[in-house]
């Protein structure tokens, strides 16, 4: 029987055993690869063919990107060259809005009405015609979003004489916003085809453009924030049949939709209050030099728009002391200034109604909208300067 010392010692070998794989096993490895992958493409342009690219979401016009289709559309059936364009967030969109329903009550709710009645009765052609306004202020359009839809649409045929854009520091910075590409306008305008022309602009990493081609390739990539947000639906509904006694959160003030459209809610002290704790969260940690981004963008829109020969009127959008009194001290005279010196280095004209004493707390909605006294208020103001923006040439 041999000792552990005359047990015979292994040769080690310096060439890698290789292991042999019959023919046939590559040929199956190969062919479930290409099924696999043929599979995941059908399944793909299947979902794609009966549900459509990320387009909008269901009937969600708030936070989903349903109103830029409704916007888009009314853009494309529009016959006549608009004379005017406005531009910005929700702090132009409801003013506007609001003075026409003032005015007449059949008109379309705040997500379908995309002209001013108010401001084409004000203004006239050359012929005397009454002005063509058209509105592509959107919810939530920061400054990024300006430049994309003035990029793609404000062209050709449907250039305007003259863009209108109001601005609030909300729309340059915001700290529930991470990033220009997560915007509701970003993603539902730049698409695979439209890539080139704002990727090295929006997203400047090769990990962001990897990210969004394949949001845009991938069905269920695409969709997954949606797809989370039904699945909370229904944990909701799971929780509410587990224990029906709970009463359910009372709704914050905002929208809802009766027979007549969209309509705000909510009694004043509530959503003054609640305006107020929306913004004392917007303006958290705010700075000039967080706004340096998105004041890039202004500037690009300034040059496109001298570029393609349209007059820009930007007007810093009347905000009530209460708002502006939770900016850190001194920000929004330098906001103010930037937003100055950008519009005259670019030939465009500026219109600072930020703290316009003129306005008071009755001329508003909530301390940022205004309502339609405000917004008349603003017209009698501004309205001289797009006559006389207009006639130059």
């Amino acid at each position: 029987m041999p000792t552990i010392q005359e047990e015979p010692t292994r040769q080690q070998s310096a060439v890698p055993v290789q292991i042999q794989i019959p023919q046939d096993g590559k040929k199956k490895k190969i062919a479930s690869t290409i099924i696999a992958f043929g599979l995941f493409v059908v399944t793909n342009l299947v979902l794609f063919a009966i549900f459509g690219p990320v387009k909008s979401y269901g009937d969600d016009l708030w936070n989903g990107t349903g109103s830029i289709d409704l916007a888009y559309n009314d853009f494309k059936n529009l016959k006549e060259k608009p004379d005017v364009v406005l531009l910005g967030s929700s702090l132009i969109m409801y003013p506007f809005w609001s003075m026409d329903f003032k005015e007449d009550q059949s008109i379309g709710d705040l997500f379908h009405h995309h002209r001013s009645k108010a401001l084409e009765t004000r203004l006239t052609r050359d012929q005397g015609e009454k002005a063509t306004v058209f509105s592509w202020a959107i919810f939530g359009q920061m400054a990024s979003d300006s430049y994309i839809y003035a990029n793609e649409f404000l062209r050709g045929e449907k250039k305007p004489g003259l863009v209108l854009w109001g601005i609030a520091p909300r729309d340059f910075c915001d700290a529930e916003l991470s990033s220009p590409m997560n915007t509701i306008s970003f993603q539902r305008l730049v698409t695979l085809n439209n890539f080139n022309d704002y990727s090295n602009i929006y997203l400047p990493t090769f990990q962001d453009k990897a990210d969004f081609l394949f949001s845009k390739s991938v069905f269920l990539y695409g969709r997954r924030w949606h797809i989370q947000k039904e699945v909370n639906k229904g944990a909701d509904k799971l929780a509410l049949l587990i224990n029906p006694t709970e009463a359910p959160l009372k709704k914050k003030p905002g929208f809802e939709k009766d027979g007549g459209g969209f309509k705000f809610t909510g009694g004043r002290k509530e959503i003054w209050e609640h305006s107020t704790q929306e913004y004392k969260n917007r303006y958290k940690n705010i700075s000039m030099d967080k706004l340096r981004i998105q004041m890039g963008f202004m500037e690009r829109l300034l040059k496109l728009a001298r570029d393609r020969e349209m007059k820009v009127l930007i007007v810093n959008m009347p905000l009530t002391k209460d708002n502006r009194d939770l900016m850190p001290a001194g920000f929004y005279q330098e906001f103010s200034d930037e937003v100055a010196r950008l519009t005259s280095e670019n030939g465009a004209a500026y219109a600072d109604h930020g703290a316009d004493e003129d306005f008071d707390n009755n001329d508003f909605w909530d301390t940022a909208h205004m309502s339609y006294q405000g917004g008349f208020k603003l017209l009698d103001k501004i309205t001289p300067v797009i006559e006389a923006q207009l006639k130059t040439k």
